[in-house]
């Protein structure tokens, strides 16, 4: 009877060790693939306000001054954009230049996936073009002429485009088409937005969202108020005119929050 047993026992112990083996060959054969590396990826989000309700093109809205006005069209460059850490060191975007229409969504974001990993405190950036991209002629992408924001006869560029309806104006219309970027009339803004004591930490694969609003107001307030019935209606070249309104859409981008995707 012992026999049997001891028999029984090799037998069992032998179908184990070869079950053991069995399944270690097929772990060999079919190894843990590692997960790859991905550089952190960036979502900047624009989103639209005027004041504190959602802008959309022809719907109405009230001025600081109390104008009502419904636009017909926006758009505006976003260039030059960098990065600032923590340790106060700056990342640099080379070649970034964007166009953002209030009326195609797919400009709203902008991605980036070669920032690298980090630690950012804020971001800056022009709203406009450069000296050195205005003089350079017609070019392509975002600063190609067919996209209706180049001024052939001053080769330069329209960095802000607003156009639509008020009825405080005797004719109704307005057109405001700033550029400048040379003499008195530099209307280009530098702009630095500090993330409000936010950090946005970009580490290997992530996706991180940077949402930032665009009021469309701002170009009617702040520093100056705007009166419809009394300002200039029409701008469409560089001049005193155009230097409010810059200087009031220097203002009209400012910082959200950031989330992760």
């Amino acid at each position: 009877m012992k026999t049997k047993l001891n028999f029984a026992l090799m037998l069992v112990l032998l179908a184990t060790t070869t079950l053991f083996n069995a399944c270690k060959d097929d772990d060999d054969d079919n190894p843990t693939t590692p997960t790859p590396t991905v550089a952190p990826k960036l979502t900047i989000e624009l989103d639209h306000l005027a004041g504190s309700q959602k802008f959309y093109l022809d719907s109405t809205y009230t001025t600081a001054n109390g104008d009502e006005i419904t636009a017909s069209m926006f758009k505006y460059y976003v260039s030059n954009i960098e990065f600032v850490k923590t340790d106060n060191s700056v990342v640099t975007i080379e070649d970034t230049y964007y166009l953002v229409d209030a009326s195609d969504e797919s400009t709203w974001e902008i991605d980036f996936d070669s920032l690298g990993t980090g630690e950012f405190k804020a971001i800056r950036f022009i709203i406009g073009i450069d000296s050195t991209r205005n003089t350079s002629g017609a070019q392509t992408g975002a600063l190609d002429p067919a996209n209706g924001m180049f001024w052939s006869w001053n080769s330069g560029y329209i960095f802000v485009k607003l156009e639509g309806t008020s009825p405080s104006i005797a004719t109704s219309d307005f057109t405001y088409h700033i550029g400048g970027y040379k003499g008195a009339f530099i209307h280009y803004k530098q702009v630095e937005l500090d993330f409000d004591g936010d950090i946005l930490n970009l580490a290997n694969n992530t996706h991180r969202e940077l949402h930032l609003v665009t009021d469309a107001l701002e170009l009617f307030e702040t520093p100056t108020t705007i009166d419809l019935a009394t300002f200039a209606t029409n701008v469409q070249m560089p001049n005193a005119n155009a230097t409010v309104i810059a200087d009031n859409y220097a203002n009209m981008i400012s910082y959200d929050h950031i989330h992760e995707e």
